[in-house]
């Protein structure tokens, strides 16, 4: 259905909304971004770009 590339945006808009928002931005990532990204085969692109905090 998605493929990287979208993985990729959805990886950083949710990080976007976690440094403006710190926990507000979570919840509104948790609610929006992830049931999307939950259909995609692809890890967390920021993990392998060495830009992910979370993992």
């Amino acid at each position: 259905m998605f493929g990287r590339k979208a993985a990729e945006k959805l990886d950083d808009t949710a990080a976007a909304l976690h440094k403006v928002g710190g926990k507000a931005g979570d919840a509104v990532a948790n609610a929006v971004i992830a049931p999307v990204r939950r259909h995609i085969d692809t890890g967390c692109t920021r993990c392998a770009k060495g830009k992910c905090k979370t993992h």
